[in-house]
């Protein structure tokens, strides 16, 4: 059981002020400043920043009133709203395993084995707020149960001194089931918002309410989410001696392969405000129930099926005594997958756009996918012996990642009429006032019109989409220097293509770094022009994203001698592609999301320099050892070994943005607007500016006479900043642990063990806000890692 700390940024307005905004700029007594909030209705400010109360959405008021009051000073007088909420939550981890092995030797020539596993884990890792509020971050926190169970059975058959056969079989059935802390439906989002439909399956709790630049209420999307995912594997491997050949084939087969699952967003519905409507402070729009954007949706289980195979051949083949190279081919398939009930749906970009539905028939027909039959990965490395200490090594490998999912993002079933997931967004009109609320046939699958699909959330996929490809290449040298030293260096390259990307397909169109717009034929308006006008949101898998890695790699180890082992390691590296990490916290997506080529620059996960070192030292007392070999100070001071890992490596890249306009340029999230570079940027280093910003207050501590790097590029408009040009800070960690060992027989002993993490307590600060358009741009508000943890642990060994 761990406790841990949630700090995050609550409302800064108590009941009795909701609504006001009319406190100036920042002052030394840590008064926050608001921005003019603007009257959508007259176009002009309210009196005295203040929304009157009888303009206040009722129910916003009463999500917002779930807020807990603050309690914790972070921001100082500049951002007293920032990180200023304090709770210790109990995150509690169970888990139970078991294993049991049989070996029976049947003839001289055959071995057989049956495994049997099983786990079941419970986890519970409570929100930010707790309660009702929740303020969930991810849908991998709530309460979880995964718990699952195989059986292998291997069958080894010497056919002769120089065949041997290998056949394996397996089975393995999975469960995984998380779902929000608030999940009773004693209080339920259509409490809060009419028209949310009360289900046992998606449970109780508030809607996702997010405030953009601020906070958000309730637990995420994608809770509750379940799989139940069962194969079978069989697979068999030959090998074969032949003079200087030591050949092997094999392949796999898994068949069949089932996933059972529920895994859609919002069925408790979303509400985003933006500030979009109120000229910048979401809270004001939120407030005025001026919601930006929404989504409702059914619930649905998925029955997928699916299967695989792969096979190969290598030759390791001795040339000379000191030649040695080996050389392969791979195959790999994957077929895409279908549904039990043919319950599949894409989308056909061909002339205005529609809906194609799998049927019965072929592969193809009936998964919307054309299957890829192409995936031949040669393979070719060579060791060379130099003399007796050096070894020169190369190599060069085609790779394909057959099977990819991205969550429920590229899941056709996923689509109407099965899943009724509707979303809607617009930056010139609320789509939802939330004390209305929903439709009471807003999910009613008969009021559906496929001409007319502007209000649904469309997952598709490319037809005839390329397999993610990874070409790697490798030249090294390996030198023993002693009979304890060696050492490694190592020059390692790949290229990437065929990455999968998701973007949206009917995001507006550009004319350079433009916007383009059109008149509206119902309102006459000018409004932002979009390819398939009859269609809302549509979430397109492509294979558009490419990526280039090279790196040095050196490595000094010293083997285990007199007690004590070493290992240090170097990587230089440099990572570069157009591709945001999908689902996590990345530099996100292209501000055009048709020219993913002006997207390349630093990869999300790229660190330029990296240092590694560890040790095993083992006490020299105790019987066997060097000192106190006997009596009561070897018994306790004997067989006590402690260890340590150092590691350090340089920050990562993160994204510059002008993030309150990037709903202008795609109303769903799939776009990060970028700002214009207006002077270079100057690194202070400092939690509260880590680099030099003008809209940061805190940085007119640090530093003077600089000049701010970013400007707004415009609304609509594309900036010229480029993807990840920023960078985090550094990481620095060590980790130690000291452990005795009790030994009892020659196969039974018992361990004490001690374990410390970040045992320096080095704070390890996560990414800086890139966000050049809020107040708090360049600080540092989260951890990317613990602070000092210890444990105890009692372990028997037998």
């Amino acid at each position: 059981m761990k406790q841990g700390v949630s700090r995050i940024s609550t409302v800064p307005l108590d009941n009795e002020r909701i609504g006001d905004f009319s406190t100036g700029a920042a002052d030394t007594a840590g008064v926050a400043h608001y921005p003019t909030v603007m009257d959508p209705q007259t176009g002009t400010p309210f009196l005295n920043n203040q929304i009157p109360s009888g303009r206040i959405d009722t129910t916003v008021s009463a999500l917002m009133a779930l807020f807990p009051e603050p309690n914790f000073k972070n921001g100082g007088a500049s951002f007293p709203e920032l990180n200023n909420f304090s709770r210790t939550g109990a995150l509690t981890d169970f888990n139970a395993s078991h294993d049991a092995r049989v070996d029976w030797a049947l003839t001289a020539k055959d071995n057989a084995f049956v495994r049997f596993n099983y786990f079941n884990r419970t986890r519970s890792i409570p929100g930010y707020f707790g309660g009702l509020a929740d303020g969930t971050s991810t849908s991998a926190w709530g309460n979880q149960q995964l718990k699952g169970a195989s059986v292998v059975l291997g069958w080894t058959r010497v056919i002769n001194p120089t065949i041997v056969n290998d056949l394996r079989f397996g089975w393995v059935r999975d469960f995984s089931y998380a779902q929000q802390q608030p999940f009773a439906l004693s209080q339920h989002a259509g409490d809060f918002v009419p028209g949310i439909p009360v289900s046992r399956a998606s449970g109780g709790g508030v809607p996702l309410t997010q405030f953009t630049n601020k906070t958000f209420l309730g637990s995420p999307d994608f809770l509750p989410k379940r799989q139940i995912p069962m194969l079978y594997q069989y697979n068999d491997t030959l090998s074969w001696t032949h003079g200087t050949h030591n050949l092997k084939f094999g392949a796999t087969v898994f068949l069949p392969m089932r996933n059972i699952f529920q895994d859609e967003p919002g069925t408790r519905g979303d509400l985003g405000f933006t500030g979009v409507f109120t000229g910048g402070l979401s809270y004001a729009d939120g407030l005025l129930g001026l919601t930006q954007s929404t989504q409702l949706t059914n619930i649905l289980f998925v029955d997928q099926r699916l299967w695989m195979a792969s096979g190969f051949a290598e030759d390791d083949w001795k040339i000379t005594s000191r030649l040695t190279i080996n050389a392969g081919l791979r195959y790999d398939f994957a077929a895409p997958a279908v549904d039990a009930k043919n319950r599949v749906a894409n989308f056909s970009p061909a002339g205005s756009g529609s809906m194609v539905f799998a049927k019965s028939g072929s592969l193809g027909e009936r998964a919307l996918v054309n299957p890829n039959t192409a995936n031949f990965g040669p393979r070719v490395g060579a060791s060379f012996s130099l003399d007796n200490q050096t070894v020169l090594r190369g190599g060069y490998g085609v790779y394909y990642t057959a099977l990819e999912r991205i969550g429920s993002e590229d899941q056709l079933s996923l689509n109407p009429p099965f899943l009724i997931n509707k979303t809607i967004a617009s930056n010139t009109t609320p789509v939802l006032k939330p004390s209305v609320g929903f439709p009471s046939n807003f999910l009613d699958p008969s009021t559906i019109d496929f001409n007319n699909l502007k209000a649904f959330h469309i997952r598709a996929v490319k037809p005839d989409i390329s397999v993610p490809t990874v070409q790697q290449w490798s030249f090294g040298v390996q030198r023993q220097f002693s009979s304890a030293w060696l050492a490694e260096a190592d020059y390692v390259g790949t290229h990437s293509s065929n990455l999968d990307v998701l973007h949206n397909f009917n995001q507006v169109e550009f004319s350079g770094n433009q916007v383009q717009f059109q008149t509206d034929p119902v309102s006459g308006n000018q409004v932002p022009e979009v390819p398939y006008p009859n269609f809302g949101q549509i979430e397109y898998l492509d294979p558009v994203g490419f990526g280039n890695y090279q790196g040095l790699q050196a490595s000094i180890t010293r083997t285990m001698r007199h007690g004590v082992s070493v290992r240090g390691a170097y990587t230089y590296s440099h990572s570069l592609d157009n591709t945001p990490e999908e689902l996590e916290t990345s530099s996100g997506d292209p501000p055009n999301g048709r020219n993913y080529g002006a997207w390349y620059g630093n990869s999300d996960f790229d660190v330029r320099h990296r240092i590694s070192a560890n040790y095993v030292y083992e006490f020299p007392f105790g019987r066997g050892k060097s000192m106190l070999q006997s009596g009561p100070a070897a018994w306790v001071l004997g067989n006590w070994t402690t260890s340590g890992v150092y590691t350090f490596y340089t920050g990562h890249p993160f994204q510059a943005a002008w993030s309150s306009e990037s709903s202008l340029l795609d109303a769903y999230g799939y776009a990060v607007a970028t700002p214009n570079q207006a002077a270079p940027v100057h690194y202070l280093h400092k939690q509260t500016c880590w680099f030099y910003e003008g809209s940061n207050n805190n940085c007119s501590k640090y530093a003077s006479g600089l000049t701010t790097p970013y400007a707004d590029p415009g609304k609509y408009t594309i900036g010229n900043v480029g993807r990840n040009t920023l960078i985090g800070p550094q990481t620095q960690l060590f980790d130690l642990a000291l452990y005795k060992t009790f030994p009892f027989t020659e196969g039974v002993n018992a361990q004490i063990r001690w374990e410390v993490f970040n045992l320096a307590n080095h704070a390890v600060f996560g990414q800086p806000s890139g966000n050049a358009s809020s107040g708090s741009v360049a600080s540092i508000t989260s951890l990317s890692a613990d602070p000092r943890v210890m444990q105890f642990a009692v372990r028997l060994n037998f």
